[in-house]
């Protein structure tokens, strides 16, 4: 976990599109296992960086919805 902290704090702005996919794939390995402490602490990290990073992706990935006018 420790790896996983280290790369949230790398780059908050951790941001190509195909770094955002595959840290959900990594999310979605460990969601199984958050009721390890340590798991779940990451887990909230991640997805609080998530967000942020989103935000700031928020003009380059298309909505599910379509385009925005």
């Amino acid at each position: 976990m420790t790896v996983g902290h280290d790369l949230l704090a790398t780059s908050p702005t951790l941001g190509s599109i195909r770094v955002v996919q595959q840290l959900d794939g990594l999310r979605a390995l460990l969601e199984p296992h958050k009721s390890y402490g340590p798991v779940r602490e990451y887990l909230v990290r991640f997805d609080d960086g998530r967000r942020a990073g989103l935000l700031l992706l928020a003009d380059l990935i298309p909505s599910p919805g379509g385009p925005r006018p």
